[in-house]
């Protein structure tokens, strides 16, 4: 998988749901927030650590995880 990624594999990598990652955008826990285009948000692995920790879920585990899994587009 290479970022940008959809709010759905963001998701699916945080083992929450959408309308959870949609509500910390919302709330303006996520700065800067992910860019949207044609209507869907693109996710950084900036992103996915900050939601993960404003969530509380965000582990050693986790982070490597995200970095290891999820591989920058150049």
């Amino acid at each position: 998988m290479k970022y940008p990624i959809s709010t759905g594999q963001a998701a699916r990598v945080l083992n929450t749901t959408e309308p959870r990652l949609a509500e910390q955008v919302r709330r303006g826990k996520i700065q800067p927030e992910p860019e949207v285009i044609a209507g869907r948000r693109l996710w950084h692995r900036e992103h996915l650590l900050e939601a993960a920790e404003h969530l509380g879920i965000l582990t050693d585990e986790l982070r490597a995880r995200i970095e290891l899994e999820v591989a920058d587009v150049a």
